[in-house]
């Protein structure tokens, strides 16, 4: 039960959100004459669930749990005896409706007599029980008979944890805030209750400026905290305990590291109890904490030298299976190092600075901060004698470690230090340089020093720069022949890998994405690739794919994406979230669009040209309006506004959060407000020469009521035009200004051909009411019929409200997935098995089989092949183990 002890005697009680799905189950099983059960692990609320089940029905149908159960049973009504099947009611009674919590404890007459009346459909049950836990025959013998029916309460995801904070905070919660919280407690109720209630209490968590932020746990657990850790994880051995600690420190380790391989036996108990996960990954398992804030408190109760020898023991495991010799790579580098400095051993200055590097591309800018300071004290050796303080000259830096101080400051929003710091290293290195431009551009918001400091830096990186600054001084004409001068061979070697992406994202905006991609493909035999540079060609490569209608090389570009991210380096993941985010909402695919931009919005730190977190913001709210959760969409543009304030300007950016914004708010009812954001748009935007993102904000400009507007502002856009996409915006511009049902109708079938299945649905929904109102009944019917097919093709998202007409809901079965049934789903098309799926959701098998029954139901798919082409594996799924 969702309830935490406030003080003696008091308590509060958050509002029960994000359990619609389980009480609608259990109204159902009780509707079709069934008991329940309820099931899930420590801490998810079966208890308020099932109080709350019990609230909601008519007082006559129930019966009250308290007192002794076998007197209250007895007093249950008998009808006349009658042959009937298990659980039916006796003719002219109406049975009653008993909830029984713990039900795997009662004894075995109890239990009998529990049985004895749900077979005579005296009684429906709504049981409770711990997941996993052991019932007694008599119960268990209901379920296999079908007359106890399974309900889960699962963990919150994402997006229940923020409906959870915000009901209780009473506002708007950052987003990343929302994900920090929900990542160390797992989403479970109960540690995200005692969690938040003891960080409002210390201060740690407040709000500022309309939003609620959370500065990180307390050095030391509340009493509350740990009191609902030890309840959740029950006693503990001394080897269960290790694991637990070892966990804590290393995060997700193998099964197969001889530390924990040791321990096979005690992870095994705590999978079962459901404290640790085992997932399959490639051929082997990877343990993980279920509430990594678990693992936290019990570190922090082992006493001080036990902590440090079991830091040097797993950083000893970590460096062996690298091989001798080696470094570990990637996070385990990281990992190493801050096992060794947090037991007391500082390494070389090399593995500092490797560590930093790693920290800077994972946006921990405090950690890398914190060993690039040390990789500094032990690269320069203390003066012989004490001297007075003076500032440091170049030679006495260590230049490699002041860039890495210097990125570490300026990720923090520290940019007047990081300058100060990168001034004082040997200035006239390029990757110094560099950084002091960015730093400039993004931090200081100063893009012209920026840009006339670019023009400083030697070789290749110069041009890269010089279009970044480019961008933000919104010169896109001058970027986008930027590239065709570096394809020329103009700025030296390395210039066109580095220059042309950042140039093709220029292009989609002057001349469409037809422009861009045939620039990129000019550049894609170009030898000597970086490979930060091949990521950002293959993020907008699909990006101009997904602004061409290319949807096929839209996925090449995105497979290829696949295999380059690092799962460390959140830039990347950022680029290729956003970037499959607009793919799926293109087609109107929007679980899948909202849960990418929901983890690309928790990152925090580290402007960068492509896509900005004010602009991640507004797509997130953009995407939660489309799919119906307007509400939720306009609290978002609360985070945008305030993120907007926040962040240098950057013209192309800020269009784009104000075109989202239009698009929310007329997805909200308020078409003046969303008329104006369009107009300045497209207004802005033309003069810039944008030209791309003016005709998007002409399209929706006509499609909130404002065609005739939209259509004389089409001239000039010229080069925009000329892409496919482009050209059917504008055709719809023209069919809604000339009330031309026919053309519409047309459009809606053009596109659907290129998969655009929301725009293809409204289109057909405009046609439909036209020829309405023309009288002609055939055509309005088959306009009709044609929206609701695309409708059903995009997954049943709804028409925005400037659109709906009568007759375009979607056909019965095939509504949206519910976020359950969509991680189901996900889960089954990255093939894994229904007893994988259960042991990774801790729920049953059989609630894996219900849920892919009614996802099949709802997609028109009669198996799994099915669900790959309508489901999207999710980033990071475990694959199946092939023998």
């Amino acid at each position: 039960m969702i309830s935490v002890a406030e003080g003696p005697g008091e308590a509060i009680r958050w509002p029960l959100v994000d359990r619609d799905a389980e009480l609608a189950e259990i109204a159902a099983h009780v509707g079709r004459g069934r008991s329940v059960l309820v099931t899930g692990p420590p801490g998810t609320g079966t208890s308020r669930l099932l109080h709350e089940a019990f609230a909601r029905l008519a007082p006559g149908e129930r019966t009250t749990g308290h007192g002794d159960l076998v007197r209250l049973l007895r007093q249950c009504p008998r009808g006349p005896q009658e042959r009937r099947a298990p659980g039916r009611p006796a003719g002219g009674t109406t049975p009653r409706v008993l909830v029984v919590d713990d039900v795997h404890a009662l004894d075995a007459a109890a239990c009998d007599a529990l049985a004895s009346l749900v077979r005579e459909g005296r009684i429906r049950l709504l049981a409770g029980a711990p997941f996993g836990a052991p019932l007694p025959a008599a119960l268990a013998a209901l379920f296999r008979e079908g007359a106890l029916g399974p309900v889960t309460a699962r963990p919150f995801d994402q997006a229940g944890t923020t409906r959870a904070l915000r009901a209780r905070l009473g506002s708007q919660v950052a987003t990343d805030t929302a994900a920090r919280l929900g990542e160390l407690t797992g989403g479970n109720p109960l540690l995200l209750t005692e969690l938040v209630e003891a960080s409002a209490a210390d201060g740690t968590l407040r709000p500022a400026q309309g939003l609620w932020h959370w500065r990180g746990p307390a050095p030391r657990p509340a009493a509350r905290v740990v009191r609902a850790v030890r309840r959740l994880l029950g006693p503990l051995d001394a080897e269960e305990r290790e694991l637990v600690a070892l966990l804590a420190l290393g995060g997700p380790l193998s099964d197969d590291l001889p530390l924990v391989a040791r321990l096979a036996a005690p992870a095994k108990r705590l999978d079962r109890r459901a404290v640790i996960a085992a997932e399959p990954v490639g051929r082997g398992t990877r343990l993980r904490l279920c509430q990594p804030l678990c693992g936290e408190t019990v570190l922090a109760d082992l006493p001080a030298g036990t902590a440090r020898e079991l830091r040097r023991r797993l950083a000893d495991a970590l460096e062996e299976t690298c091989g001798p010799g080696t470094q570990p790579a990637g996070t385990a580098a990281l990992l190493s190092v801050t096992l060794r400095v947090d037991a007391g051993r500082t390494p070389s200055a090399g593995r500092l600075r490797t560590a930093a590097e790693v920290a800077l591309l994972r946006h921990d800018f405090a950690t890398a901060e914190r060993y690039a300071r040390l990789a500094l004290e032990e690269a320069v050796p203390a003066p012989r004698a004490p001297r007075a303080p003076r500032a440091p000259r170049a030679r006495d830096v260590d230049a490699a470690s002041a860039l890495l101080l210097g990125r570490a400051l300026s990720g923090q929003g520290r940019g007047a230090d990081a300058e100060a710091v990168l001034a004082a290293a040997d200035g006239r290195t390029a990757d110094i340089l560099a950084a002091r431009v960015r730093n400039l551009a993004w931090e200081l918001r100063r893009p012209e020093a920026a840009a006339a400091l670019a023009e400083r830096v030697p070789g290749g990186t110069a041009g890269v720069l010089r279009a970044v600054t480019g961008l933000l001084r919104d010169r896109v004409d001058e970027v986008a022949a930027a590239g065709e001068a570096a394809l020329r061979g103009a700025g030296g070697a390395g210039t066109a890998q580095a220059c042309v992406p950042v140039a093709a994202f220029a292009r989609v905006e002057t001349g469409g994405g037809t422009a861009a991609l045939a620039l990129l493909e000019r550049c894609r035999q170009v030898e000597g690739w970086r490979d930060e540079d091949r990521h950002a060609y293959l993020a907008v490569g699909a990006y101009a794919a997904v602004e061409a209608g290319d949807d096929h090389g839209a996925r090449l570009f995105l497979d290829r994406m696949r295999r380059t991210d690092a799962s460390y380096d959140l830039c990347r993941r950022v680029r290729a979230d956003v970037t499959r985010a607009r793919a799926h909402r293109a087609r109107g695919r929007l679980p899948e669009a909202v849960a990418l931009l929901r983890r690309a919005a928790a990152v925090r730190g580290g402007q960068d040209w492509f896509t900005t977190r004010p602009w991640v913001l507004a797509q997130l709210a953009g995407a939660l309006a489309e799919a119906g959760d307007v509400s939720e969409a306009l609290l978002t543009l609360v985070e945008v506004r305030l993120s907007v304030r926040q962040a240098p300007r950057y013209p192309l950016a800020d269009d784009g959060v104000a075109l989202e914004e239009a698009g929310v708010l007329g997805r909200a009812g308020d078409l003046p407000g969303a008329i104006h954001r369009a107009e300045e748009v497209a207004r802005r935007s033309a003069a810039a020469g944008r030209r791309a993102t003016a005709l998007a904000a002409l399209h929706l400009l006509a499609r909130l009521g404002r065609a005739e507007v939209a259509a004389g502002r089409l001239a000039g856009l010229g080069d925009a035009l000329a892409c496919p996409l482009g050209g059917l915006r504008a055709a719809h511009v023209r069919a809604l200004a000339h009330r031309d049902a026919g053309l519409l109708d047309d459009l809606a079938r053009r596109w659907a051909a290129r998969g655009r299945f929301p725009l293809a649905a409204e289109s057909a929904s405009r046609a439909h009411g036209l020829w309405r109102e023309a009288g002609r009944s055939r055509a309005a019917r088959a306009s009709s019929v044609a929206c609701g097919e695309f409708l059903s093709l995009a997954g049943g998202v709804p028409l925005p409200g400037w659109a709906a007409c009568p007759g375009s809901a979607p056909p019965a079965g095939r509504a949206r997935l519910t976020p359950r049934e969509h991680e189901v789903a996900s889960l089954a098309a990255a093939g894994m098995t229904n007893a994988d799926i259960a042991r990774r959701l801790t729920v049953s098998v059989r609630t894996v089989e219900n849920h892919l029954h009614r996802v099949y139901g709802k997609l028109g798919v009669t198996s799994r092949s099915g669900l790959h082409e309508r489901i999207d594996a999710p980033a990071g799924s475990p694959q199946p183990v092939r023998e």
